[in-house]
């Protein structure tokens, strides 16, 4: 304070150099706490599915990734599915599918696409909030076919279900 009573206020230079170095450290911290996120539900994932193996019941868990689950000469007869902030894409066209199946979906901010077969009848219904849910299968009306029926719960996500492309 001068002798006048005039206190001096100097402004205080930001550095850009500063500002820099927290915004990288922050987005590196982000990304090593989302990897091992992701490790540690994959390993999870692993865990839960170790019950599939010559089960009719299966459970499949995907978070923060990309995943294709392909079911070649086994019996689906009940599937549950959860993806959280994760593409999962379930191949249904070389499964052996009984007169009914249910597909059960949890889905949280991502997106699943199911696979069926050809010549196959799926009964879809679906909750949620800020989603979208797509049955791209025709409605056929021959009683005999095989029906899956599938249940969805989805925030934030989308669900299409089409079928395979020969």
């Amino acid at each position: 304070m001068r002798e006048d009573g005039i206190v001096v206020v100097k402004e205080k230079k930001h550095c850009l150099f500063g500002c820099l170095f927290r915004l990288v450290a922050f987005a590196v911290a982000v990304y090593g706490t989302a990897t091992a996120l992701a490790k540690i539900m994959r390993r999870l994932s692993l865990r839960l599915e170790e019950d599939n193996e010559g089960s009719e019941s299966k459970r499949f868990f995907s978070c923060l990734t990309t995943r294709e689950i392909c079911l070649e000469e086994e019996e689906a007869s009940y599937l549950d599915v959860t993806a959280v902030a994760a593409c999962v894409e379930v191949d249904l066209s070389e499964a052996i599918l009984p007169e009914e199946s249910f597909v059960k979906v949890h889905s949280l901010g991502g997106k699943v696409v199911i696979k069926v077969p050809a010549m196959t009848r799926v009964n879809l219904e679906g909750k949620g909030v800020l989603c979208g849910f797509s049955n791209m299968v025709p409605a056929y009306e021959d009683e005999s076919l095989p029906v899956i029926y599938v249940d969805a719960e989805s925030i934030g996500a989308c669900l299409k279900i089409k079928i395979v492309e020969e």
